[in-house]
This record gives structure tokens, C-alpha cells and sequence, in this order.
């Protein structure tokens, strides 16, 4: 499966959704972060490629030859994206889905619009563009929260929507920027740091195990949630 995932605004989650929701269920996947960078770096724990933006022709020979693969989107780079992938007419078809996580600042969500029209126009077939409502509280209803995007739903047809797509607001994402760690990485971490802070003696030492218990227990039902939006979002 290929995947790219892009909006023109800022501040929707895509780097989540490509490192803590993708990569994990797609394992063999390669991930490419398209960046005014062009260097390898890691991101939340994963390595990724980083590359230009306009570098899009060999985005499209790696892309070709794989069979799996990620593409985060970045917002600057969002134009010229999409300006190329109308220069090599046909090559938005090398993706399997379009994602286009959403959230509820009016800006963003007036943003998300403008991607799923600008995706759309190129040719993306509706099927292929997918939202992902991002930052959902547990007490939301979508329906209400997302509004303007159920309404061009029923409106344009021109993409496709699931209720059940969400992620929801989790503080585990920015408590894992603090010990540098992916989701993964975390979930999988096999030591009982509740066992441990019996065993410890430093204060620092009884701190960190405290926070590895809290990060672990978020991670627990973060990991549930990615588990239902990978299935809902793809359905």
C-alpha cells in the first residue's frame, strides 16, 4: 500500500499519522518526509528520508519500484507537490490513498477543504481521498465538531468519509517528545517501571520511572484508537 499524507495547513497531525498510525501497520513500508531538508533524520523515533519538495520526479522512481511506502506531505511543500504531480500527468495514481487528517480550528478545517478540492481537480478519484478527523475529544460528536466536511461530503462526493476515522486527543503524543521514543517503542517496552520504583534511589530515578508508568498506561489506549482508525480510515 501507498500512502501519502497531506494537507495545505499546519498543525492537523500529519507526522502522527504517518509515524504512530501508518508505519506501525505498514512495517515494510518506506517513509518520506517531503521537507525543505534534504537529509536523513528521525522523527519520534523512526528514520525517515527527507527530501525537497521539488525533488518529486524521484519520489516517483522509488515509488514505482515499492510496494509500500509513506509519504508525509509537508504543508510548505504542499504546492509544489501537487503543481508536480500535475507536471508528470497520471502519477497521483502510483498512490493508493490520499489521507487528509482534519481537526476543528476553523482555519485548518478551511485548509482541509482546499486540499480535498485540489486533490480532486488532479484527478484523484474520490475513493482514494480519505479524511482522518485528528485531536477528537472522547466527548465529540463528529458530526457536529467536522460540520463543514460531512456537508461537502454529501455535497461534491469528492471524497470519502468515515465517522469512525478519529484519533483522539491524547497527551501520550507529546509526553513521548520527552523521553524520545516512538508509540511503538513504548508499547513495547517490556520493563515494569511500577516494580521498579520500589527498587530504585534516586529521586531522578523515581521520577522517571513515574513518568514511564503514565506514558505506557496513555500508550495503551492510544494504541487501542490507532488500532480502529487504521480499520475505519481504510474501510
Amino acid at each position: 500500500m501507498k500512502v501519502a499524507v497531506i494537507n495545505f495547513s499546519g498543525n492537523v497531525g500529519k507526522t502522527t499519522v504517518a509515524i504512530s498510525l501508518l508505519q506501525p501497520r505498514l512495517p515494510d513500508a518506506s517513509i518520506y518526509s517531503i521537507e525543505s531538508l534534504n537529509s536523513d533524520a528521525a522523527a519520534d523515533g523512526v528514520v525517515v528520508e527527507k527530501m525537497r519538495g521539488r525533488k518529486y520526479g524521484d519520489l516517483q522512481d522509488r515509488l514505482m519500484t515499492s510496494s509500500s511506502a509513506i509519504v508525509d506531505v509537508g504543508a510548505s511543500n504542499v504546492e509544489d507537490f501537487l503543481k508536480l504531480m500535475q507536471q508528470y500527468a497520471g502519477s497521483h495514481e502510483e498512490f493508493d490513498y490520499f489521507i487528509v487528517p482534519a481537526v476543528k480550528e476553523k482555519k485548518q478545517m478551511a485548509d482541509t477543504v482546499n486540499t480535498i478540492r485540489a486533490l480532486s481537480r488532479i484527478g484523484v478519484p474520490h475513493r482514494k481521498i480519505r479524511t482522518l478527523f485528528n485531536k477528537v475529544d472522547v466527548d465529540d460528536v463528529v458530526e457536529i465538531e467536522f460540520a463543514p466536511l460531512f456537508g461537502l461530503a454529501a455535497l461534491e462526493k469528492s471524497f470519502t468519509l468515515n465517522p469512525g476515522a478519529l484519533i483522539h486527543a491524547n497527551e501520550v503524543f507529546d509526553r513521548l517528545k520527552e523521553v524520545g521514543k516512538s508509540l511503538g517503542e513504548v508499547a513495547a517496552d517490556p520493563v515494569d517501571y511500577r516494580a521498579r520504583l520500589r527498587e530504585v534511589g534516586t529521586d531522578e530515578e523515581r521520577e522517571q520511572c513515574v513518568r514511564m508508568v503514565a506514558i505506557k498506561r496513555l500508550a495503551v489506549t492510544a494504541t487501542r484508537n490507532l488500532d480502529d482508525a487504521f480499520k475505519a480510515v481504510f474501510k
